[in-house]
């Protein structure tokens, strides 16, 4: 008996084809990885953004309490030592502090003293210069006449008598930042007394805001953040110290007669990497020439270029490498970033906020996970197998 024919291929032949792959699936693993990160970074900048928008809010609290944090930094070595003085912990915390208080009021009292004394002979220097300024326009190689000079002066007055409302509105405004500074002036001085007193307490409640399996890793990271900190901190004075000493030495065979405030206006300026000494040597160079003439500047600012040539081959891999390694190509970038954010106080901030999150962030990468965390990290870096695409 001949079987029959089986009736039901040409029935599959005519029904049309149904796909049944998955698109996600053709997807390949690198566009899957790349996706991944991308919407992990975009989620971090998010964060960051909104950290940054409440940090604009509150920027004077913040900045003041940032400064607390290096002031403290400077100071706790000293209140380490001043333990060892019978009684409590506030009395070596505010030992610690009146002296560094004392330190910056001295610094300021000199420096006012020095340019009020000589105040009358800076006067005449500058006045002398604009006249020495005058002449050279006049009778120089641009040869401005004597009516294109006085138009120019004409120019300047009257612009200054139609913004005197806005000179008015200034002078309110600066007296509103005079108060903010001195509630900022108190806030620091008050944070930094309770940094140095309570310091660990402190520590160990905003270690207690993490989850308990990564205390270990974050408190040894951290630490080793706030060594970076301090180490930069005390370095960058001793540096400081020996820009200001050198040049007020220099300034002084010159004889200039601001030459102690000008050395101390340098200590002050050193803080601001590339540029603060910049400028304060600019100045320095500036007021040795109104003194004594061209020779006396250039004397001086060949002097200031060696001066930093030695610091920075010899103190500074001397003194700082120990406890900063930052390439000199991110100090630039995180200056001219601080410098556009937040002005001075954002240059002096960023270099070392810089180095404490570089030393932070090596040692969480190095310190050891736990055994559980460890696993999952390990199950989290396999990636998962593809599954096999269903044949056509």
């Amino acid at each position: 008996m001949s079987e029959a024919p089986d009736q039901r291929e040409p029935q599959d032949a005519a029904r049309p084809h149904r796909d049944t792959r998955d698109a996600v699936e053709a997807v390949t693993w690198p566009v899957r990885v790349a996706a991944a990160w991308s919407w992990r970074v975009l989620a971090i900048a998010l964060g960051v953004w909104v950290l940054g928008q409440a940090f604009i809010r509150v920027e004077l609290v913040a900045f003041s309490f940032v400064l607390a944090l290096f002031f403290t930094a400077v100071l706790h070595p000293l209140e380490l030592r001043l333990r060892r003085l019978p009684g409590p912990r506030s009395l070596s915390a505010g030992l610690a502090l009146l002296i560094g208080v004392a330190a910056l009021v001295g610094i300021g009292w000199f420096v006012t003293a020095q340019i009020t004394d000589h105040s009358a002979q800076l006067g005449d220097q500058i006045t002398n210069f604009v006249d020495k300024t005058r002449s050279w326009l006049h009778n120089g190689p641009l040869h401005l006449k004597t009516k294109d000079l006085d138009k120019l002066a004409d120019n300047i007055t009257k612009a200054v008598k139609d913004h005197q409302g806005q000179l008015v509105s200034g002078a309110i405004e600066t007296v509103r930042t005079v108060v903010e500074f001195v509630g900022a002036l108190l806030l620091i001085l008050l944070s930094t007394f309770f940094l140095l007193r309570d310091g660990e307490q402190i520590w160990g409640w905003v270690l207690r805001l993490f989850p308990r399996a990564a205390h270990d890793r974050l408190d040894t990271s951290a630490r080793a953040g706030w060594r970076t900190l301090g180490g930069y901190m005390r370095g960058q004075v001793l540096i400081a110290l020996f820009h200001g000493v050198s040049v007020m030495v220099v300034l002084f065979v010159v004889r200039v007669p601001l030459a102690a405030a000008l050395g101390v206006l340098i200590f002050l300026g050193s803080f601001v990497p590339m540029v603060g000494l910049t400028v304060t040597g600019a100045m320095c160079v500036a007021v040795a020439g109104l003194e004594h003439g061209l020779t006396a500047a250039l004397a001086v600012g060949i002097s200031i270029i060696v001066l930093v040539q030695l610091e920075a081959h010899l103190l500074q891999p001397l003194i700082m490498s120990r406890s900063v390694e930052v390439h000199p190509l991110a100090i630039a970038l995180s200056v001219l970033t601080g410098t556009v954010l937040a002005g001075i106080v954002g240059a002096l901030l960023a270099v070392p906020f810089v180095a404490f999150v570089n030393t932070t962030v090596s040692a969480l990468r190095t310190a050891p996970l736990p055994p559980a965390a460890e696993a999952a990290m390990a199950e989290a870096d396999d990636p998962p197998e593809k599954p096999p695409l269903p044949d056509v």
